[in-house]
């Protein structure tokens, strides 16, 4: 899924961000990053020579487009050791790139730059260390004077208010999205992390798709998996090192717990769901959460590259339930109370905007 160039031009189509936005052949064979998918969506006035001569840095990547016209883009950011003339020239391109997206009727564009308003990767992980340190008790004495004061160790973790600050921000661009009808560009060293946790979240608030359990797994696919989020390092599967690790995509697991269990007929799936998948996360049977990026998948999962006699190594997708549940398990991942609303006419989208818009700003109350 997302590894064709058809899939993003149905995303497009689904989403009508097919007007101003393009799906580009430009790095088939990989030959502009290892690090970016075959197949990408960017603003119909990039060149494929600008993709090129950038090697895909600081190119306005498009993620989602919403029903006013409206769109979440991602960017890697420039490097900053460089010369005065080439971050002239950079600045020259995106400016004119800013100025196509912002003009009529795209009014504004904003660029958040995820770095500085959001916790660091390091943060998150010294956070996320702490609150599973709350789950390990030695013996009954430990437990009982844990569980006196459970609530103040909980939140000196600061697990809950990293959770709260990102969903604070998806509300924030979701904002901008839909009452200012300004695109919003989300800015990254590599666009790979905290962006895909701000993208996957705005458009699980304003995309009743992402909702259902298909939508949800072409979201993932889509933000995270052909994105090129670095689940080998982030998860650190190969214990190489625990430098690079990070929670960042259990942090997107547990922000959509919190819409779940506070909205639960919005969603077509069940926590049960996510639980899953987050222990779908460290199981190296699965090649969907194992590798760094498409590159890496498609070079050590080919005949070339293991040099078998039996051929190519085959991961399993977690995608497909039927290999860990059988039907009766798997009808726990869905949602028994889920009501899917049918889609508003014109007349109507306005009053059906104006209550997802008020489920949006109730997260605020989140812990």
């Amino acid at each position: 899924m997302f590894d064709t160039l058809e899939d993003w031009r149905d995303e497009l189509e689904r989403t009508k961000g097919n007007v101003k936005y393009k799906a580009v052949t430009t790095n088939e064979g990989y030959r502009v990053s290892e690090k970016l998918p075959l197949y990408f969506v960017v603003p119909i006035c990039v060149s494929e020579e600008s993709i090129l001569k950038y090697q895909g840095r600081g190119i306005p990547i498009w993620c989602w487009s919403c029903h006013n016209g409206a769109a979440l883009l991602k960017m890697s950011a420039f490097p900053k050791e460089q010369d005065d003339s080439t971050s002239q020239m950079q600045k020259a391109f995106l400016d004119g790139i800013y100025k196509t997206i912002s003009k009529p009727p795209y009014e504004l564009l904003k660029m958040d730059d995820l770095s500085s308003s959001l916790p660091s990767l390091q943060d998150i992980q010294t956070a996320y260390t702490r609150f599973k340190q709350l789950f390990l008790i030695d013996n009954s004495t430990d437990f009982w004077a844990t569980d006196v004061k459970w609530f103040s160790l909980l939140e000196s973790t600061n697990w809950l208010e990293i959770i709260r600050r990102v969903l604070k921000k998806a509300i924030e661009v979701a904002e901008c999205l839909e009452r200012q009808h300004t695109n919003v560009l989300l800015i990254e060293e590599s666009a790979t992390d905290l962006c895909c946790v701000i993208s996957s979240l705005v458009q699980v608030m304003m995309d009743s798709y992402s909702r259902t359990k298909s939508g949800f797994q072409s979201l993932i696919q889509k933000e995270w998996v052909i994105g090129g989020h670095g689940f080998l390092d982030r998860c650190n599967h190969l214990h190489k090192s625990d430098k690079e690790e990070a929670p960042v995509f259990l942090l997107l697991l547990n922000c959509v717990w919190q819409l779940v269990q506070q909205y639960p007929p919005a969603f077509e799936f069940t926590e049960t769901y996510l639980t899953v998948l987050s222990d779908s996360l460290y199981v190296p049977i699965f090649s969907t959460f194992f590798f760094n990026s498409q590159h890496q998948k498609d070079t050590n999962t080919s005949g070339e590259s293991l040099n078998t006699q039996s051929g190519p190594f085959r991961f399993l997708t977690v995608w497909d339930w039927s290999v860990q549940f059988d039907p009766k398990a798997q009808a726990f991942l869905n949602n028994p109370l889920y009501a899917e609303k049918p889609k508003p006419d014109k007349s109507q989208r306005k009053t059906a905007r104006f209550k997802v818009r008020y489920v949006i700003i109730g997260v605020c109350a989140c812990p």
